[in-house]
């Protein structure tokens, strides 16, 4: 919660570019454009605001009655949401500022699924645009940025690991660090600083960025919205056999895709069954292509035991959740195939070496532990306590290792000979 004080927003010193925790602050200076001397990606193609290295600070300025709207939104976004309101309207911003950045027209509005928002009374997830007032406006060269902070996420680093994951399997993802957010010159919080999914992201990711990128939830399109139509993406979504499934989908990439949600695991994803996904419409070659997105259920979400509805260690061919199970029709028409079958095994094998090494995952772990820990532990808006947070800390890295184990064991009967049985489990 915020003081009555911070109301008064008292100037800051500022930052120059893109400063890492232990540099030096300068004195202050003039603000700069928001789009000049843009940073260069890191190494591995992701914006600079996204660098492992970087724990940025964003230093909002928000004025008490659009405050006061946004608490009363997160209070009651559910019951709004069921009425058929809006339960995430934007807002104007005061004030965005990064360094030396000032951005006076920018607009803020919650995100997240209001149904989950009653478990962080404290402490909002926070959507900020740049584009809504100024349709070039942008802060770095992005729209906009996301702070993520799942009540789940505990030790703060499920979508931060996750998509690191996934992207060093060579597979299409978002990328993700941490960053510190002040309101009204008080420290607020510690979140995941996410990229979104819009025209810059496809600029980034894809040779042609020209196509139309659909959101499965509500099957949303988020670009192209006055040019394109819903043919090709309901054609994908009715497709009942091989022939059709080809036709639209990208099955190779895909079946990479499924796989990576597979040995994290990710229990929101396409491979579950949820809808944390989107579908590219790819120009280049003319079919869609599967990306992963919101990373926030993973890992040690499934602690249920061995039977239980989120089992410890799910089977990459079997499993899928049951509640709110929307399907999976692409991958079970695809796995029916032999050939597609057998591809999508080699996928998981292929991907657990390139990038689910257990001392490589605890290195990531413990290098990013120690970078954000002291913010975590300043985070009184956190909604779990500090020993919570350790002790997560230490469930992390105890469950990247038990799944190594579990999928080297579980690949080993596939590679000994091993046989789908009438489930789909492998059998010796």
């Amino acid at each position: 919660m915020l003081s009555s004080a911070s109301w008064a927003c008292a100037e800051k010193p500022a930052d120059v570019d893109i400063l890492r925790a232990g540099d030096a602050t300068p004195e202050p200076s003039e603000p700069d454009d928001p789009n000049e001397q843009i940073p260069p990606p890191d190494e591995e193609g992701c914006h600079a605001i996204y660098a492992q290295d970087l724990l940025p600070t964003f230093e909002l300025t928000i004025d008490e009655d659009t405050w006061d709207d946004l608490e009363w939104e997160w209070e009651h976004g559910e019951k709004q949401k069921d009425k058929g309101k809006d339960p995430t309207p934007y807002h104007s911003l005061t004030e965005f500022r990064y360094g030396d950045i000032v951005i006076t027209d920018a607009e803020i509005r919650l995100r997240g699924n209001p149904k989950s928002w009653e478990n962080s009374p404290d402490k909002m997830q926070l959507h900020i645009a740049f584009d809504r007032v100024d349709k070039g406006g942008r802060f770095l060269g992005l729209e906009s940025v996301a702070l993520e902070s799942s009540h789940m996420n505990r030790h703060m680093l499920r979508d931060r690991l996750a998509l690191s994951i996934i992207r060093d399997m060579g597979v299409i993802a978002a990328c993700a660090n941490s960053v510190r957010v002040d309101v009204n010159g008080e420290y607020y919080g510690l979140y995941t600083n996410l990229e979104k999914f819009n025209e810059v992201f496809l600029e980034r990711v894809f040779e042609d960025p020209t196509g139309d990128l659909w959101d499965r939830h509500s099957w949303e399109l988020k670009t192209n919205k006055k040019t394109s139509n819903s043919d090709r993406i309901e054609a994908l979504a009715d497709v009942e056999d091989l022939e059709e499934l080809e036709t639209y989908l990208d099955v190779a990439q895909a079946l990479k895709v499924y796989a990576a949600e597979a040995i994290i695991p990710d229990s929101d994803g396409c491979w579950a069954g949820g809808m944390n996904y989107f579908f590219y419409d790819d120009p280049i070659s003319g079919k869609f292509k599967l990306i992963p997105w919101d990373m926030d259920s993973t890992f040690d979400r499934f602690n249920d035991g061995k039977n239980g509805e989120y089992p410890d260690n799910p089977d990459p061919v079997v499993w899928h959740k049951e509640e709110r199970y929307h399907g999976r029709i692409w991958y079970e028409i695809a796995l029916e195939d032999e050939d597609w079958f057998w591809y999508y095994i080699d996928a998981i094998k292929t991907q657990v070496e390139a990038a689910y090494d257990v001392e490589v995952l605890h290195e990531k772990i413990a290098t990013w532990t120690d970078q954000i820990k002291e913010s975590v532990l300043e985070d009184d808006n956190k909604p779990f306590s500090n020993s919570k947070y350790l002790d997560e800390i230490e469930d992390l890295e105890d469950f990247v290792e038990a799944r190594a184990e579990w999928l080297d064991e579980w690949l080993e009967c596939w590679e000994d000979g091993g046989q789908p049985d009438n489930k789909g489990y492998c059998d010796d």
